[in-house]
Parts: structure tokens; sequence; C-alpha cells
């Protein structure tokens, strides 16, 4: 997802300095004056926050507990900032509570006999269409001013009803486009949030927000995050519940909160060591073979890793917890860490500046080592090809790799010519680096 592909309205009256793209995690989007840089550089050594590269971009991530006397100390430094609270308040602005109706049920001709749907205001959700043959024309009854989705072997194509003079006739439109129609004639719902024993997450179930706006959506995944164990669940921080509630009623969802606690998650997490045998190969493998690079040396035991460098050595152990933590020469990663090549390219630095191992230029050299075992991990692995493709084609071709995760890069590509999925990100410029990659 691109955090900020719905930010154009907000900056119609000019781009902000920094603009917090996922929650407490900001990026720079126009640049900064020497002044402005030298101030801003003393706030972020007062908070002990590093700046860290991001998909090319200068980013800092935040621990909540310092977020507002960050976005305080900026106020004095002639930063301009655009946070998601500012981000809410101007995309609710383009949602009206009202239910708009529907018009009359009047039949309509169809370019086919494939897989037709209308959309249903009560359920909010699509409904089969039938189809009625005439004459070798196809014919469905439909209200007007109501949606249409269109599925066959060639992709999904949307439509909406509307009467010109007295025919009904169908006019094509994009999908972003008949969501947000959608959220304009569904009916309103309710939706549930529910809380941890410690009152410090809310969870809502992705089946009860059905067929979101992408503009909505794009926000909601901003403030929330995932967790693997529970994969069809966003959740949030407790404090932003008012938040979430107006972005969900500006499309009549109204949000509330149940007397039922998720314990869940709280129960599985855990700074048991987990054995190493257990760990996920691939990624543990782009570990081993990164630190082997800066020189390190590695002693495999049942439950830890021990690194010994020119300054030393420390002994890592994986968890199942949320953060990694380090206490001397004893660290502990956070499993889910693997995963997420940000906070892999952290526990990276950490080591290589604790062991005093060799200066590489970690994002790049992550980029070229990360595997694609999940979805999150080719969109990872393309964007960053793509980002580097103008200023540095042999590292774009390098971290599309070899063998099976470039074949995996490259089946992506096909369907994606094909029809067969879409995708926001330049597919132009991925055929290039692919092209290029194949004549070497």
């Amino acid at each position: 997802m691109e955090p900020l592909e719905f930010c154009d309205v907000c900056f119609q009256r000019g781009k902000p300095n920094l603009c917090e793209t996922y929650k407490n995690t900001f990026t720079k989007i126009i640049a900064l004056q020497f002044s402005q840089k030298s101030r801003l550089d003393k706030i972020l050594n007062r908070l002990e926050i590093r700046p860290r590269s991001v998909d090319k971009r200068w980013t800092i991530v935040i621990d909540s507990e310092k977020r507002k006397e960050f976005l305080d100390s900026l106020w004095g430094v002639n930063v301009t900032i655009h946070t998601l609270e500012d981000h809410v308040k101007v995309i609710t602005r383009l949602y009206k509570p009202e239910v708009r109706k529907l018009g009359d049920r009047e039949q309509v001709e169809l370019s086919s006999k494939e897989s037709w749907e209308e959309f249903d205001p009560k359920s909010r959700d699509w409904a089969p269409l039938k189809v009625d043959t005439k004459k070798e024309k196809f014919f469905a009854k439909v209200n007007m001013g109501n949606v249409l989705k269109c599925s066959s072997f060639e992709g999904t194509e949307y439509f909406r009803t509307y009467l010109n003079t007295d025919t009904p006739m169908l006019a094509p439109m994009e999908k972003r486009a008949v969501y947000n129609i959608v959220s304009t004639i569904a009916e309103p719902i309710t939706a549930i949030w529910q809380s941890d024993g410690e009152n410090k997450h809310g969870f809502i179930g992705y089946d009860q927000l059905p067929n979101l706006p992408d503009e909505i959506f794009n926000v909601l995944r901003r403030l929330a995050t995932t967790d693997k164990r529970m994969p069809e669940t966003m959740i949030f921080e407790n404090d932003d519940f008012e938040l979430v509630k107006t972005v969900l009623g500006c499309i009549k969802i109204d949000l509330t909160k149940s007397s039922e606690v998720i314990t869940s998650l709280l129960d599985k997490k855990s700074d048991t060591p987990i054995p190493i045998e257990t760990i996920q190969k691939e990624r543990l493998q782009v570990m081993l073979d990164i630190i082997k690079e800066m020189g390190g040396k590695i002693e495999t035991e049942k439950d830890s890793l021990t690194i010994s460098g020119t300054r030393g050595l420390v002994k890592i152990t994986f968890v199942d917890n949320d953060k990694s933590t380090q206490d001397g020469t004893m660290v502990k990663i956070s499993v889910s860490a693997l995963e997420d090549p940000p906070r892999f390219a952290e526990i990276l630095f950490m080591i290589k500046k604790r062991l005093g191992l060799l200066d590489l230029p970690l994002e790049n050299t992550l980029s070229q080592h990360w595997p694609i075992v999940s979805d999150n991990d080719l969109q990872y692995v393309v964007q960053t090809a793509i980002s580097w493709w103008s200023n540095n084609p042999v590292l774009a071709t390098k971290i599309i790799g070899d063998g099976e995760k470039f074949a995996k890069v490259k089946e992506w590509n096909n369907k994606i010519k094909e029809g067969k999925i879409r995708s926001t990100l330049d597919t132009i410029t991925l055929g290039k680096i692919i092209k290029q990659k194949e004549s070497n």
C-alpha cells in the first residue's frame, strides 16, 4: 500500500516537511533548510530517535510514549507536519452521512452473460444478478443509480446504471469511484471494537467492514497494525478509538465498544526463547548471511546465536513478543521483526555497531537477500527494485534476485499484464528491470 496515495487533497496548499505515513512513523516529503534540520536533529537526539531509510525516504519511527513530546517540540523549530489526525479531518469532510436512495428497478442490456453482481445497500455486499437471454442479447433488472460488477477470466469490470432519456444504460467506472458510490447508498451498520485485557489495544475484524472506499481503507490501515496470529483483524492503539469512530462514521458505520475482552494475543506473547530450528529458515538465513558478509562469526546453539566481532560478542535469542530488546550482551529479537524490513535493518545496524563489523549499506544489502515468502515480501522486493532503477539499475536487477525469487517476481508481473491482478506499483519500470535481468 502507498500511504500517501490519497494525500493529494490534503496538500492543495502545499506539502509539509514531514508526513505521518503510518501510526508513529514520520517520513520527510520535502527538503528541510539547514537551520530546520539542525533543530530537528537536536530534538531527535534528545528523544533518542535514529532516522532510517525506508524506500529511499528519510523516516523516523517513534514510540507511542514519545509521540506527544515530539509533536510539541516541532512548534518551535518551524518544521511543518501532517499527522494522521490532520488527514482524518480532511478525508472525512469528503463524505456525507445521508443515504442516497436508489431509483426504480428497470431492465438494462448487458454486454455479456458473464458473472454479474449488483450491490445490495442493506447487506453492504454484492449479490448475484439474474441474467436473461432474449434474441441473443442479455438483460437484467437493476435499480437505477446502483453499481454492478462483472467478473470474467480477463478480470473485473465495474459499471453504474443510469437513465439516458428513458433508456436504462450502463456507464463503465473505475473501481475506486464505484466504492465511493457504494458508501453513499449503503445503509447504516454497526461495527464492534474489542479491547485487550490491559486496555492498550482495540481490535476490529475485517469482516465487520465490508466494501470500504479505498480512501477510508487507506487511513484505517495507516492507523492500524496487523499480527500474523490474527490476520483477519486490525489492531489499533486504544487511545485512537474516537479517531477510528470518526473515520467509520463518515461512511455510516457506527463503531461501538464491546464489553468482551480479547486475550488471545496476550496469552501467546512470551519472552521464552524460541528454538532456532523452529524459526522460518528463509528468514533466519537472511540474518546469518548478512552478518557473515559484515565479518561476524556465528555459533549456533539450541535456542540462541552467539555472534562475535572485533569489539566482543552478543548472544541472540528469538522471542514471540512485539519488541526486540538489548541488555548488555544479551539481545532478544522479536521473531516478527524477521518479516519487517525496517525493523530487521535496525537490528542489523545495532549488531554491526555493537561488534564493530564491516560498514555495509544495510538497506541495499537486506533488499538483495530478502526472500519472497508472502505477498508482503513480494511487494517490498518489487517496490524497492523500482525505486532504485533510475539511479542504480544494476542494484535494481540484483534486488529481484535469481532462481526462485526472480521466478516469483516474473510470475507476478505476468499476472499484471494478463489482467488477473491489479497493482498501484510502476509495473512499466518493473518490466524494464525484468528485461534487463534476462538480457544479463
